[in-house]
């Protein structure tokens, strides 16, 4: 057994894409384990309210190995960046100012993730809140709350904003857009909107960056709910609402063909019996899919869920006490850490997820930071994954990779020769998450010598 760097490989491609981490193992025996690899790292921009000492966004990191964090620094100086959105190529950023009605574009230095101003829009609307890059990164869709509407302004190679190409305005006097989101196939634009008490759809024309109505053009909830957030499980065949002005969480099933959602539960974000005022507000699922979380202001707690694999049914796991108002909490892309961003007690706060049953851990980290109210967490060096190969009958061989994010999409290359200059060939490319490769052993010396690289 031979466990090498595989540097060479690594040097190379990353002149084409950003990062990737390369490792080889060489196996001659039935069996090969290596040794553990050193965790990874993130960075994380932190939106903020401005109202007392903040200044705009903030720039921290955070370690994967002792789940601490890294010095923190002012990115940008702006009105109340509430909800930040990251392009797909990470290198342009893209924040709502709230309280001034516009959208800002940011590049991101790739290295160091410092910020540059790049231009602005205005949201068309009061109040933008939230928004979204699409998947092919040619369009940002804003919610404006106030405004109640929704715009897309087109993205520009250099990372700008063009003027708006949609914009709808709800109907009623009441309309408060509060979240919109896109499918698995960006062809269809969810909208939570708080005031109507509707989660709409439309169809969404990346190409052009168009919104049409859809044949099904909203689906309704309980009256005075007031859906604030929509969170797709990994798979994109279940979404949930979480519901501000009632605490419940309402799952769907959802059809990708019509952009459709069918109603399976609701249930509850907070314990029954509890009287307090509360309004609920972040809602996400796990990396793995078997988790959900929901945060409750008022309550001041984030909630976990366990996600029945076959159903997507909800079964609440604990009510986990954190600080004053949880306006917004991410789980961290290795999906190892809950980050709680606590408006009211001016800190971010760290917990550790069990991989088992979604728990959550306080582990004592902690940030001061005024009024956050958005963690956006990067990988910046992904976890370095650990391969283990096994040979099999009929010349095949299982990879089994552990340390593998569900988030990150794995390649195996191969090398016919133990030499110091390789020829690596391209055997297999997973499927997002996938972990277990069984392939054929091309090599007729005797051994195999793999190298996997971690997309992100």
């Amino acid at each position: 057994m031979d466990w090498q760097s595989g540097r060479k490989l690594k040097d190379i491609l990353n002149k084409r894409a950003w990062g990737i981490v390369a490792i080889t193992l060489v196996a001659r025996a039935a069996v090969c384990q290596p040794v553990l690899p050193a965790a990874g790292k993130e960075r994380l921009y932190i939106g903020t309210y401005t109202s007392a000492a903040s200044r705009g966004i903030y720039q921290s990191s955070l370690d994967l190995a002792a789940g601490t964090f890294g010095a923190t620094n002012l990115a940008a100086i702006m009105g109340n960046p509430s909800f930040l959105a990251l392009h797909p190529t990470a290198k342009f950023l893209y924040a709502v100012d709230e309280g001034g009605g516009s959208v800002m574009a940011f590049s991101a230095e790739r290295s160091t993730g410092a910020l540059t101003w790049l231009n602005q829009q205005p949201s068309g609307g009061a109040a933008p809140c939230h928004l979204v890059v699409d998947s092919a990164g040619k369009n940002l869709l804003v919610a404006n709350y106030t405004g109640g509407s929704i715009t897309v302004f087109p993205i520009q190679p250099d990372g700008q904003l063009g003027p708006a190409t949609a914009h709808i305005q709800h109907p009623g006097s009441s309309p408060h857009a509060h979240c919109i989101t896109l499918d698995a196939a960006n062809r269809f634009a969810l909208v939570c909107d708080l005031g109507l008490d509707r989660i709409y759809c439309y169809r969404f024309d990346s190409a052009q960056g168009t919104l049409t109505t859809n044949s099904v053009p909203w689906t309704s909830v309980p009256v005075g709910a007031g859906p604030r957030h929509l969170a797709m499980d990994p798979s994109y065949r279940r979404a949930y609402v979480i519901c501000e002005l009632n605490s419940t969480i309402i799952g769907y099933n959802y059809d990708p063909q019509v952009g459709v959602l069918n109603l399976f539960q609701t249930i509850s974000s907070i314990p029954s019996g509890w009287n307090g005022i509360n309004a609920a507000a972040e809602i996400a699922v796990h990396p793995s899919g078997k988790f959900l979380y929901a945060s409750n202001r008022g309550y001041n707690s984030v909630a976990v869920f366990a996600v029945d694999e076959a159903s997507g049914a909800l079964k609440a796991v604990q009510q986990q006490a954190v600080g004053q108002t949880p306006r917004h909490f991410a789980i961290e892309p290795s999906g190892a850490f809950c980050l709680v961003a606590n408006q009211d007690s001016d800190s971010i706060l760290v917990y550790a997820i069990d991989p088992q049953n979604g728990t959550l851990t306080p582990s004592g980290q902690k940030l001061q930071i005024s009024k956050p109210v958005c963690v956006l967490p990067i990988i910046t060096q992904a976890p370095q994954p650990v391969m283990a190969l096994r040979s099999l009958p009929a010349e095949a061989v299982e990879i089994d990779i552990s340390k593998g994010l569900s988030s990150l999409t794995y390649q195996i290359y191969h090398a016919p020769a133990l030499q110091s200059r390789l020829s690596w060939s391209l055997l297999a490319t997973g499927m997002r998450g996938q972990t277990n490769f069984i392939l054929t052993n091309v090599s007729s010396s005797g051994f195999f010598r793999a190298n996997v690289l971690t997309n992100y």
